[in-house]
C-alpha cells in the first residue's frame, strides 16, 4: 500500500484480468458450504498460489461505515484463535514463501506464493482466518492506527493523493462508489468491535469466498485437504449488502469543480459515465480509449504532447467497476492555462467521436491488444487472481479465455456506436488541480 493514489488510478485499467494467450486450464466445484473452488495445475516451478478472494470491496459499505474492507485487509492478518499475533506473516517466510492482499472497490484478495510441498500450510492458513480471526480490541486498535496512517500517507497528505477521491464523488451521488476505497477516518476511528465483527458476519464467509489453487500439486491430494480445512467452515447466514448496479441517476448536466493542493503543477481531470468491467461495452470502450492515449502514435501523445505541445502528458483510462464506472482523463499541461489544455483534450475526444479513425489505427490498437494478452498471465499469481476474479465478477471463470473473442468481434463502426453513447457533453465532469494559493 504505498504507492500513491495517481500511481493507482494510472495503473487501475490493468488491475482486474487479462486472457493469456493459450488458454488456461482449470477445474471447479462446489463444496457444500458454499465455498466455490478453482484449481489450475501448472508444474513450471515447484510453487503453489493459494489465494481467496472475498467478494466485497469498498461498494458493499455502509454510507457511515466506510473503509471496512480495506480495514479487513489488514485485520486479517492479525491472528486466529490458533494463531498468535504478527505470526501469521512468519510463517509463510519462514516456510521460504510470500504473501500479500489487496482491497478494490468491489472484492478483496489474499494469498501466499509457497513451495509445492508447502502447499497445506497455505491451506491451513487460509482456513484459519475464515473460520476465526481475531476480531477484538487489541488488533483492531493497532490496525486503526496503521489504516489511518495509511490515509495520511498516500492520500491525505500526498500530492494529488485525493484525485480518486474527487473522481469518485463527482461522478458517483447515489451509488456507493461515491467514497474511496480508504474510506472515512472519522468512520474507521469511530468504529466498535462490533461493527466490525458484524461486517467480518456478513461478507468473509465460504459462500462469499473463492479458494483457488494454482501451480506445483497433486490434484487428489489437494481436494482431500481443502475439504478437511474448508469443509466444515460453516456458511454465512447474514445476506451480504449488495447496492443495485443501475441506482446512480443519468446526469443531466456538466459538472465542474476546483480542487487546490499542495501540488507544483497543475491537472486536468474529465470523466464521464462508463460501462461495467466485462461487458461488451467494456471491451468496445477499451478500445476507443487505446486509440486516445495507447501508445507514442495515440492521438493525445501525437497531437497535445508532441504537435501542439500544451500539454505534458495526457491519457485515459476505464476504471475497472464491477458496476457501471467512469471513463476518466488526466492530462498535465505544458505551461498553459488548464482552460486550453481542456480544449484540445475534448477537440481530440470529440473529434474522434464524429470523424472516427483509420484502419490503420484501429488495427494498430487491435495488435497491441493482442501482444498484452499474450504477456499476460505469465505467472501462477496472476493466473490465481485473474481465475478468481472471473467467477467473483461474472460466475463465469471461463471468462480469462474469452478476453480476445470479446476483442476481436469489434469493429470500428461498433467502437464508435458504443463511444457516443457514454462521451456525452452533458455528462461531463472537469476537475481543475491547482497549486495551493499562499
Amino acid at each position: 500500500m504505498k504507492k500513491t493514489i495517481l500511481t493507482l488510478i494510472l495503473s487501475a485499467a490493468l488491475l482486474p484480468f487479462a486472457a493469456s494467450a493459450q488458454n488456461i486450464k482449470f477445474e471447479e466445484y462446489d463444496l457444500d458450504n458454499g465455498l466455490h473452488v478453482i484449481l489450475s495445475q501448472n508444474h513450471k516451478t515447484p510453487n503453489v498460489v493459494i489465494s481467496v478472494m472475498y467478494h466485497v470491496g469498498s461498494k458493499n459499505e455502509e454510507p457511515t461505515l466506510t473503509g471496512f474492507a480495506h480495514f479487513f485487509e489488514h485485520l486479517m492478518f492479525e491472528g486466529t484463535e490458533n494463531i498468535g499475533r504478527g505470526e501469521y506473516a512468519t510463517y509463510v517466510s519462514e516456510a521460504g514463501g510470500s504473501l500479500n492482499a489487496n482491497t478494490s472497490w468491489d472484492r478483496t484478495y489474499y494469498f501466499e506464493l509457497l513451495p509445492s510441498n508447502q502447499l497445506e500450510l497455505g491451506m491451513w492458513l487460509e482456513s484459519e482466518r475464515m473460520l476465526h480471526p481475531k476480531i477484538e480490541d487489541i488488533g483492531v486498535n493497532t490496525q486503526k492506527n496503521v489504516v489511518c496512517q495509511e490515509m495520511g500517507q498516500t492520500r491525505d497528505n500526498q500530492p494529488y493523493g485525493t484525485v480518486m477521491t474527487k473522481i469518485q464523488a463527482n461522478s458517483f451521488k447515489v451509488h456507493p462508489y461515491s467514497h474511496d476505497i480508504l474510506g472515512s477516518e472519522e468512520h474507521i476511528r469511530n468504529a466498535s468491535v462490533q461493527d466490525f465483527q458484524d461486517f467480518h458476519d456478513m461478507f468473509y464467509k465460504p459462500n462469499n469466498a473463492v479458494l483457488t489453487i494454482c501451480g506445483d500439486f497433486d490434484v487428489k491430494q489437494t481436494k482431500e485437504w481443502i475439504e478437511e480445512y474448508f469443509g466444515d467452515i460453516p456458511a454465512g447466514t447474514v445476506e451480504p449488502r449488495r447496492p443495485d448496479p443501475n441506482m446512480e441517476p443519468k446526469r443531466t448536466a456538466p459538472i465542474k469543480d476546483t480542487v487546490y493542493d499542495n501540488i507544483q503543477m497543475p491537472m486536468l481531470i474529465e470523466a464521464y459515465p462508463a460501462p461495467a468491467y466485462g461487458t461488451e461495452d467494456y471491451f468496445a470502450m477499451d478500445v476507443f480509449n487505446a486509440i486516445l492515449s495507447q501508445g507514442n502514435s495515440a492521438r493525445f501523445q501525437a497531437q497535445i504532447v508532441d504537435n501542439k505541445k500544451t500539454g505534458l502528458m495526457a491519457l485515459g483510462m476505464i476504471l475497472p467497476f464491477e458496476h457501471p464506472g467512469a471513463f476518466v482523463i488526466q492530462a498535465i499541461p505544458n505551461g498553459v492555462d488548464l482552460s486550453v489544455l481542456e480544449s484540445d483534450v475534448d477537440a481530440e475526444l470529440y473529434g474522434l467521436l464524429e470523424n472516427g479513425m483509420t484502419d490503420e489505427e484501429f488495427q494498430k490498437v487491435m495488435n497491441m491488444v493482442e501482444m498484452a494478452q499474450a504477456r499476460s498471465n505469465s505467472t501462477i499469481e496472476e493466473t490465481a487472481e485473474s481465475l478468481a476474479t472471473a467467477y467473483t465478477y461474472f460466475k463465469n471463470t471461463n471468462f480469462v479465455n474469452e478476453t480476445m473473442e470479446n476483442y476481436s468481434s469489434l469493429t470500428k463502426e461498433k467502437v464508435l456506436e458504443v463511444a457516443k453513447k457514454y462521451i456525452d457533453p452533458d455528462q461531463k465532469i472537469s476537475i481543475y488541480y491547482l497549486p495551493k494559493q499562499n
